[in-house]
């Protein structure tokens, strides 16, 4: 599990540099053609959180079984 986690990051991390790659800043960061990367950002954001929360998970159910 923990693999597809790392892999999930690499993703995610990867369409966060393409999702910035790609938006014009010239045009803005709210304007129209910027909208689709606005939303690649924010995924990426969220999936990279999400991954965060799940490695600490990871971490503290590996210290939970040690006192068990």
């Amino acid at each position: 599990m923990k693999t597809y986690i790392y892999i999930i990051t690499a993703v995610l991390v990867g369409a966060l540099g393409y999702n910035l790659y790609m938006m014009d800043y010239e045009a803005g960061f709210l304007a129209e053609e910027n909208f689709p990367m606005i939303i690649g950002l924010g995924a990426s954001i969220c999936g990279l959180i999400l991954a965060f929360v799940f490695f600490s998970f990871f971490k503290l159910q590996k210290n939970v079984n040690k006192i068990a």
